[in-house]
């Protein structure tokens, strides 16, 4: 069971991947985002070029790319030696960073730009049940016994 929600986290983690790739070929100008420029309520290009985009001049995307990069790389090691509690413990903060992560940018969607991004509430919700799944993960992970 606990290996299921690990291969779970390596799987939202990796969709995760393909997703924040895919904001930061957007955010380049590599790739359209008409699929999700909708109209005035939802539009990637508001959103994914706009000033909110970068941080101190990092893309956010490639920010969610690393994020789940690690959380996939942590889920791995943790599936490889399922009693090790502290790799839970990682993957449980790193799910913790990138949900505030997320929280913090659907603030500035929803009270700054007014506008959603399709591509971004997907990540954010993968995050979520990747923060669901690593407290499950976490709570059945025994503690060290000395």
């Amino acid at each position: 069971m606990k290996s299921a929600r690990l291969k779970w986290i390596i799987i939202l983690s990796l969709i995760g991947v393909a997703i924040s790739l895919y904001a930061l070929f957007h955010n380049a100008g590599f790739a359209s985002g008409k699929f999700c420029s909708l109209n005035s309520t939802f539009d990637c290009d508001i959103v994914n070029k706009g000033p909110y985009s970068q941080i101190v001049g990092i893309p956010v995307s490639l920010i969610g790319v690393i994020g789940y990069v690690f959380l996939a790389i942590g889920a791995f090691i943790s599936l490889r030696n399922p009693t090790d509690r502290s790799m839970a413990k990682f993957v449980l903060l790193a799910s913790i960073g990138g949900l505030l992560f997320s929280f913090y940018l659907t603030g500035i969607e929803f009270a700054v730009l007014r506008v959603w991004c399709l591509i971004c509430v997907s990540s954010q919700i993968i995050i979520l049940l990747i923060f669901g799944l690593s407290i499950w993960n976490y709570r059945s992970t025994a503690p060290l016994v000395k």
